[in-house]
């Protein structure tokens, strides 16, 4: 099968989407598959430049769809194209790649996502990844968005928090497919020998993920446990200063804090093998918690905040503590609890390694294929695949964007 594998977001930035993808691509391609990765650029940092070239080469079968930008995006920030001009870049690509399948990852996400839904030459399958509370476009422009649902085959949501908000609009089969995660990858991090008292955080400094919170919690932890330490891997040393003085008490000194910056995959699993403790903080809109399927695969116990993705991914506290979200006070009560009991760390590893096989990539993507399977057995649907004259469609959608939607009106 060829499969066009289409992210909104930069490819150059790491971020929960992209690597479903990436994964995802792999797996497809060990099953003697042809993956195809669609995506948009931007411009990487220094200290990210390198590793990120090594990474461009694993993707050989890439193909660009212009520079995205940081934007304000469901309480952080996304790396997306707003140039729309991108709908030529996809017209061609999708009209030269004759692609089986087209799997598009946040659909409604302008401009690659959405471009890619109405361009569609083939069968089409959208996962769904963001949990959102509300969305402009959907909400604006409702008409668009049913055009858009109508277009896609079969739709997929990585959890039932990422399924609500679409479903809630545009009512209809949505299948739950979790993201996935590398168990073998993170089997050597099972059983390593830990640094006592380490609490290992991985995500941005942004605000919604809670790092002021646990910054604010890790002082509280400190008072009662002196040799506790907190690793941050994602964030700066000025990031985690900045994010420390986000109103959750008085300022601090950081002490026991070693803020890392941005890792690559074998440091992240270095720091995994030492944690005692994997902390997800975040305070909203967290659809799956690919960083909690982690830790559970490297065996690690995790204190997370009680949101609904991460309430499943946990299955509801069996695999995991849960504690309510922009609370310091509560989440230095949990850290310390679970620091200080060997037998509770012992009973939630083993639960958080049951529960990390069953996302497994190779689950994952059996059922990923099937949705491919199924999405094909549709057929070509004239008027939504293969549409007549799709320059003309092309350039006028170009034209609508380009007008603010004047275009036909006037």
């Amino acid at each position: 099968m060829r499969v066009g594998l289409v992210t909104p977001y930069s490819w150059t930035v790491p971020g929960g989407v992209n690597h479903h993808i990436e994964h995802l691509a792999a797996e497809l391609e060990a099953r003697g598959h042809e993956p195809w990765i669609i995506a948009p650029v931007g411009v990487l940092s220094p200290t990210r430049r390198a590793v990120d070239s090594r990474r461009q080469q694993a993707a050989e079968r890439f193909i660009p769809m212009g520079t995205a930008v940081p934007l304000p995006s469901n309480g952080s920030r996304s790396y997306i194209s707003v140039n729309p001009r991108v709908v030529l870049r996809m017209d061609r690509a999708l009209r030269h790649g004759r692609f089986d399948v087209l799997h598009i990852h946040e659909p409604g996400t302008p401009w690659v996502g959405l471009a890619a839904v109405f361009l569609a030459a083939s069968p089409v399958v959208g996962t769904f990844h963001a949990a959102l509370e509300s969305s402009f476009g959907y909400e604006r422009l409702p008409w668009l968005g049913r055009l858009g649902m109508e277009r896609l085959d079969v739709r997929i949501a990585v959890s039932e928090a990422a399924r609500e908000f679409p479903a809630r609009l545009y009512p209809g089969d949505y299948r739950i497919i979790p993201n996935g995660v590398t168990v073998e990858e993170y089997a050597p991090a099972v059983g390593a020998d830990k640094v006592k008292g380490r609490v290992f955080f991985i995500g941005r400094a942004d605000k919604r993920k809670g790092l002021g919170v646990l910054l604010h919690a890790f002082a509280r932890l400190r008072r009662r446990l002196p040799h506790a330490t907190l690793v941050i891997a994602g964030a700066t040393r000025a990031q985690v200063l900045e994010a420390s003085r986000l109103g959750y008490g008085p300022p601090l000194d950081l002490e026991g804090v070693e803020a890392l910056g941005w890792v690559v995959d074998d440091e992240k699993l270095a720091q995994l093998a030492q944690a005692e403790v994997v902390c997800a903080p975040s305070l909203a809109a967290e659809s799956f918690g690919i960083v909690l399927a982690e830790a559970m695969a490297a065996g690690v116990p995790v204190v997370a905040s009680d949101l609904p993705g991460y309430r499943a991914v946990l299955g509801g506290g069996e695999a995991g503590r849960l504690v309510p979200p922009g609370e310091p006070a509560l989440l230095a009560d949990a850290l310390y609890d679970l620091l200080i009991d060997d037998d509770e760390r012992r009973r939630l590893t083993a639960a958080g390694l049951a529960v990390a096989e069953t996302l497994s990539w190779t689950r994952v993507t059996d059922e990923i294929v099937v949705a491919y399977e199924d999405a094909l057995a549709v057929g070509d649907r004239p008027g939504i695949h293969g549409l007549p004259g799709r320059p003309w469609f092309g350039r006028a959608l170009l034209d609508y964007s380009l007008t603010g939607g004047r275009a036909g009106r006037e």
